[in-house]
């Protein structure tokens, strides 16, 4: 994009929000411009506004007053603001169903455009929902995303919150910059991932095999004969697996009788070890 160019973007925007103040309407910087900010050069800076439904209808009355071309394009989740060849987005619903909600409000920044500060939206905010708005004709949202997450001091705590709903993507899309060099902390990918595997809807069967595993791992634990709640237990596909060391024979082989009682209709197979000597 030439400077020039550029340039015309940002006036455009602010002939935006010079509308939105004095109509008192409340709004964030998202999209190409914010994003460029904290991550990487675009060569698209596109001019979008996340605001609430309400209030992006409230906009477009003053916008209209003001010079701008207004249509709600789409009642969904956006409608648009034209000033000559320049768009302006107000967006008030994001992939993914993410809101311009208390939470992203009170985690906005301030961002410098020429020379005038504009709320913005969070890093941890634009990571969430490009990681969500990615596709297979929109890429960029997630090389967008990947240079935030190596290039900002990020509030992990905020970002996994915000993620949660939608675990399994942004997860993905961590998981993706570990593997590309980036060096992000354990705690929150662990976290996700976790939330990610709790989301993924159980099989009745499956559910069944988790309360057996449940109820072998309880009664190993509890029955004073056997009393080893170490000892691995997995259910899966009728068979029930036990591995561990326990200490005498005589042990392992009341584990065995305890499992066959517990479970007559699966395949009980014992991995169990007893130490030498």
């Amino acid at each position: 994009m030439s400077d020039r160019i550029e340039q015309q973007h940002e006036e455009v925007l602010l002939r935006a929000v010079d509308v939105l103040d004095q109509a008192g309407i409340p709004y964030a910087l998202m999209g190409g411009l914010a994003a460029a900010t904290v991550g990487r050069e675009r060569s698209t800076k596109d001019v979008d506004l996340f605001l609430t439904r309400k209030h992006a209808e409230a906009a477009l009355g003053p916008l209209e007053q003001a010079g701008f071309r207004a249509e709600r394009t789409d009642p969904g989740w956006l409608f648009k603001a034209f000033w000559g060849e320049n768009l302006v987005d107000l967006i008030f619903e994001s992939s993914g169903g993410i809101l311009f909600d208390e939470e992203v409000r009170a985690h906005l920044r301030p961002l410098s455009v020429l020379g005038r500060e504009i709320p913005a939206l969070s890093s941890e905010d634009i990571v969430v929902i490009k990681a969500i708005a990615n596709a297979e004709h929109r890429p960029r949202h997630w090389h967008d995303a990947l240079a935030i997450l190596a290039a900002t001091e990020l509030d992990w705590s905020y970002l996994v919150q915000r993620a949660r709903p939608h675990a399994a993507r942004v997860v993905s899309l961590l998981l993706y910059a570990v593997s590309d060099g980036s060096e992000l902390p354990a705690e929150p990918l662990q976290e996700l991932f976790e939330e990610a595997m709790h989301q993924l809807p159980a099989r009745p069967e499956t559910e069944g095999e988790h309360h057996l595993a449940a109820r072998v791992r309880e009664a190993l634990a509890t029955n004073p004969e056997i009393a080893e709640p170490e000892v691995s237990v997995v259910v899966a596909n009728h068979q029930v697996i036990v591995r561990g060391e326990v200490a005498t024979p005589s042990r392992k082989t009341a584990i065995e009788d305890l499992l066959r009682r517990l479970a007559p209709a699966s395949d009980i197979r014992s991995e169990l070890k007893v130490p030498a000597g």
